[in-house]
């Protein structure tokens, strides 16, 4: 890895950051903000004030994400320029026609340089592979996911996957403690848990010690909130819990069902394959969950050095796909309206989803769904394709 290589990557990320813009990270940067002026109970302060707050929705993170992005917070804050406070409490019409947005945009979304560059470094050092560290660093994928949909993602991905890290040279207490960081952050590296815990924790003793190190930073951070009722009405309304259990075949939920048999695949395997089973764990999620754009970052960091290894062209697919579902969205915000630092009209401009249900007798959803089923052909011949390959060449 050269420098022309990292200043590149960076003059890239530093050219999108100030242009492209979502909602989402005005929405959790408003409830965290208040970190800086004590209020410790997020979910109680928006409750109370809700009349007087220009933006009342609630917070629907864990607490320990509210002190966490409220710490950046108050460390980026001497960097906002005057007109910060005028932006953040603006919710009315003209919210987003800003002139100083782009400058605010590339202060908010330096945190997200730092978690981004430490990942691409983690997949270097679990793979000793400097293609897949270029990969990293240059796949629209990510750089669409962390810096023009700005969602705080990148950061539990980080300490998921420094947590393979950790366990790959034996420092395992720092592994699940740093994955347990990544659940307090956003509760769903939980689902990569019990396939981590098989892979490096094979003794029952094992697995208790290394689950109450993982549930330590989430335990903590709870502890004030646990009899709380305004946290638990928050958190339900977060859209992961939904929308892990909406999608059902007589009335079971597939995701879950699916998930539990490729985990008890996984235990009775003897290879005990993470990065297959990871891929797989992918492939079934694309495949059940009506899932929000930013959760694929979830899954990049594992599935990029399986896939590059093993086919550079179905992952291109995967990816344009997966784009391709993304902007069929019905969410302006996720196409024309990014641009909203260039100029404020584009936030007016026809969504795709609008577009085909106007031109054309398609229905955007129907589209939305082949576009996934496509992803999850895609992968599925992939695993077919790989564990064939595998058995011609014993």
């Amino acid at each position: 890895m050269t420098k022309n290589t990292i200043l590149l990557a960076l003059l890239i990320r530093l050219l999108i950051i100030p242009f492209f813009y979502h909602p989402d990270i005005k929405s959790t940067l408003f409830h965290t903000q208040y970190l800086q002026f004590g209020v410790g109970d997020i979910y109680s302060f928006v409750e109370q004030n809700k009349s007087q707050l220009p933006y009342n929705n609630i917070f629907v993170y864990l607490p320990f994400t509210y002190f966490f992005l409220g710490f950046i917070n108050i460390l980026l804050s001497p960097l906002y320029p005057s007109a910060f406070s005028s932006w953040i409490t603006d919710w009315g019409f003209f919210q987003n026609n800003n002139p100083n947005l782009p400058f605010i945009l590339l202060i908010l979304k330096l945190p997200y340089l730092i978690f981004d560059f430490g990942t691409g470094w983690l997949i270097y050092r679990l793979t000793q592979n400097k293609r897949y560290l270029n990969f990293w660093l240059f796949n629209p994928i990510s750089l669409y996911l962390i810096y023009i949909q700005g969602n705080f993602d990148i950061i539990p991905t980080f300490f998921t996957l420094a947590c393979l890290y950790f366990l790959s040279v034996k420092k395992d207490y720092l592994g699940y403690l740093s994955l347990g960081i990544g659940i307090a952050l956003k509760i769903y590296p939980i689902l990569f848990l019990p396939f981590i815990l098989l892979k490096y924790s094979p003794s029952l003793k094992k697995i208790i010690i290394s689950t109450i190190i993982t549930f330590i930073p989430l335990i903590l951070s709870l502890i004030p909130y646990i009899f709380q009722a305004n946290f638990y009405s928050s958190f339900i309304g977060s859209g992961l819990t939904q929308k892990l259990l909406e999608n059902k075949l007589f009335n079971i939920p597939v995701f879950p069902l699916l998930y539990l048999i490729i985990l008890f695949i996984f235990y009775l395997s003897k290879t005990k394959n993470l990065d297959r089973q990871l891929l797989l764990l992918f492939f079934i999620f694309v495949s059940t969950v009506n899932f929000h754009p930013q959760w694929l970052i979830w899954f990049l960091p594992f599935i990029i050095p399986y896939f590059y290894s093993k086919s550079k062209y179905l992952l291109v697919f995967v990816f344009v796909f997966s784009l391709l579902y993304v902007f069929l969205i019905n969410d302006n915000f996720l196409f024309w309206a990014h641009l909203t630092p260039v100029d404020w009209e584009f936030t007016r401009a026809t969504s795709p989803y609008n577009l085909i249900l106007l031109k054309t007798p398609l229905h955007p959803d129907v589209l939305r769904s082949v576009a996934k089923t496509l992803i999850s052909l895609f992968c599925l011949f992939f695993l077919f394709y790989e564990k064939k390959s595998t058995s011609n060449h014993r």
